[in-house]
């Protein structure tokens, strides 16, 4: 089932707001996120269209995964990801394990 979000960043001093529609899938204690931006056209700095980002549950916390594809962009494009992450865990209500250990608080 896609869902769509709307995704608001700043990027070189210009605020940007990109939809995209996405699906998550769960294989086990893997939680992946798949998302595609809407529209024909783009802002020139981000750099995908299509990408995916994946997640390790653990005791009903998500502990973020590294991906060489998303990171092999520019800041710009890796920035945004990150966003598109935050908003789209917290629109799901899931809670996002820090690397400190700490729980980030879900956006109600």
């Amino acid at each position: 089932m896609n869902k769509s979000i709307t995704v608001s960043c700043v990027i070189n001093d210009k605020e940007n707001e990109i939809v995209l529609s996405y699906e998550t899938q769960v294989f086990g204690d893997t939680h992946k996120i798949v998302c595609s931006v809407v529209g024909n056209t783009i802002p020139n700095w981000l750099q995908l269209r299509k990408f995916e980002m994946a997640s390790l549950k653990e005791k009903n916390k998500y502990i973020p995964l590294f991906n060489e594809i998303n990171n092999g962009k520019n800041m710009a494009t890796v920035l945004f990801i990150d966003k598109a992450y935050t908003d789209i865990m917290a629109s799901e209500k899931l809670k996002i394990l820090d690397m400190a250990g700490d729980v980030e608080k879900v956006k109600e």
